[in-house]
């Protein structure tokens, strides 16, 4: 089982509270327009699930969803990508762009980032709440928007299961 991060349990909240998106599901999509990053899809190759790109031209953000994905993944994909921009700024901002190859978790810095991820679509709270009055793993994937095995991920992680 892994562990709670607490950092990043708070600074997920912290977001969401401070931008009113503090609820279920996470509206990603209001949260990356209140940050003024521009969010498309597009079909990309399978094994590209999304990007996020810094132009040092204007100073934007704009991130990038492979339209072939579920809807569920899309949803990860970008609160992956935002964990990039909240957590790795100044790597972005060097760099210029950032691919994320579907299911590369295998260095500390992406996990740290899926992590993160998990944290903001499912907020550790409202997890905890609503799986007190439902704990078909099924019933609060759809709840959240999220996949079977995102939301079996993160009730291991929190302990739950």
């Amino acid at each position: 089982m892994a562990t709670i991060n607490n950092n990043l349990e708070e600074f997920a909240q912290e977001i969401l509270v401070k931008n009113d998106m503090y609820k279920i599901p996470v509206d990603l999509i209001g949260l990356a327009n209140i940050l003024n990053i521009e969010v498309y899809e597009q079909k990309l190759e399978s094994k590209i699930s999304g990007a996020i790109r810094y132009n040092k031209e204007n100073g934007k953000y704009t991130i990038l969803l492979n339209k072939n994905d579920n809807d569920n993944r899309r949803r990860f994909t970008l609160a992956h990508e935002l964990g990039h921009y909240f957590l790795n700024k100044e790597i972005l901002e060097s760099d210029e762009i950032h691919i994320d190859v579907l299911y590369r978790c295998s260095d500390d810095k992406e996990k740290e980032i899926d992590y993160f991820a998990g944290a903001l679509l499912m907020p550790k709270e409202l997890i905890e709440i609503m799986y007190k009055d439902t704990t078909s793993i099924s019933q609060l994937s759809n709840i959240f928007e999220v996949s079977e095995s995102a939301m079996t991920v993160r009730l291991n992680i929190l302990g739950l299961i």
